[in-house]
């Protein structure tokens, strides 16, 4: 059968071997075993740079437009990592990206702020530099900025000038707003063609619908379908798998993750990275059930990914791998 005609089951099965990828099911239930009993936390995503009052009139168009861009915020070899100032304090990563779009909030009497659509749609690549103005090195601008300009266009003309359209057709379900950020709205498709079948990682997809859901409140805002969600197969959670020894690299791909070399994007080396993650994922989560330590996939996530980013071990953590893609 074609790969195109087949879906790669990625939570039930490991990548090919050759793909340069293994899994040690031993170390997931190791870390199963010191993980249980752990109360893991439903992310608020109250990153610094984030307005602290967020109604539905704009907020989800805010995240729809910054987790679109949300993506490769490493710096080439040599490059100071990417900073934005806010409030007079340099932010990187998430809260970096995030920070840069709350600047173009208008404030608004009725609803706290207001997000200007067309503003995006028309917006030119020196106009996306200046969004992105910091210190540091900020890959892809002119990519980012078409990115932008398709999705604001899909907002306006597909959802009638409102994300919120989006998850009032979604009915609040976060598999369905998944499906439709996927499926209608340029730069959040991520279901790669492998050798092995189609893989729909859909990395932002889950991410916007979490944090969409997150920003208003969860399941006091109506919101459901997000428990069994993966985890986001980016850059940082292998981190923490391999450094756990859940994810073994052979050693040529582990050579050139550990120099910085680059992983070619659509290569089977970053498919089995991003594969193995989602896997390892759903491995831990089965294993911490089973020692009565149920846990959605959005905690386990945010979970993983705050000891890789904010934990006081994450130098210890060795090398992400870098591959030039905005898809995560």
């Amino acid at each position: 059968m074609r790969p195109d005609c087949v879906i790669v089951d990625l939570t039930g099965t490991a990548p090919p071997p050759q793909w340069g990828v293994a899994i040690d099911y031993d170390a997931i239930e190791t870390l199963a075993d010191s993980w249980a009993g752990t109360a893991f936390e439903v992310p608020r995503f109250d990153y610094p740079g984030t307005p602290e009052r967020r109604d539905e009139s704009w907020w989800f168009d805010y995240v729809t437009l910054s987790v679109s861009v949300l993506a490769c915020l490493w710096p080439p070899a040599g490059d100071e990592v990417w900073h934005v100032r806010h409030d007079d304090v340099w932010l990187d990563d998430a809260p970096g990206i995030f920070a840069a779009f709350s600047r173009m909030l208008e404030p608004d009497t009725a609803n706290g702020y207001r997000l200007d659509l067309e503003r995006f749609a028309t917006m030119t690549d020196a106009q996306a530099a200046d969004l992105f103005a910091g210190k540091g090195t900020l890959q892809l601008i002119p990519e980012r900025a078409e990115i932008l300009r398709t999705v604001a266009t899909t907002l306006l003309e597909r959802w009638d000038g409102s994300a919120r359209n989006m998850v009032h057709e979604a009915e609040r379900n976060g598999t369905q707003i998944v499906r439709l950020l996927t499926e209608t709205v340029p730069g959040y498709l991520d279901r790669p063609t492998t050798p092995a079948g189609v893989a729909h990682f859909d990395k932002l997809s889950h991410l916007s619908a979490a944090i969409m859901a997150a920003g208003v409140g969860w399941a006091s805002a109506g919101f459901s379908g997000f428990d069994e969600f993966p985890v986001y197969p980016d850059y940082m959670l292998p981190r923490v798998f391999r450094h756990f020894g859940a994810m073994v690299y052979d050693q040529e791909l582990a050579q050139r993750v550990d120099h910085g070399e680059l992983i070619e994007r659509d290569s089977v080396a970053e498919y089995g990275i991003r594969w193995a993650t989602v896997h390892c994922g759903a491995q831990l989560s089965a294993a911490l059930a089973e020692r009565g330590t149920p846990v959605t996939g959005p905690a386990l996530d945010y979970k993983l990914w705050s000891i890789a980013v904010l934990g006081p071990d994450q130098q210890s953590f060795g090398e992400h791998h870098r591959t030039l893609t905005l898809s995560y």
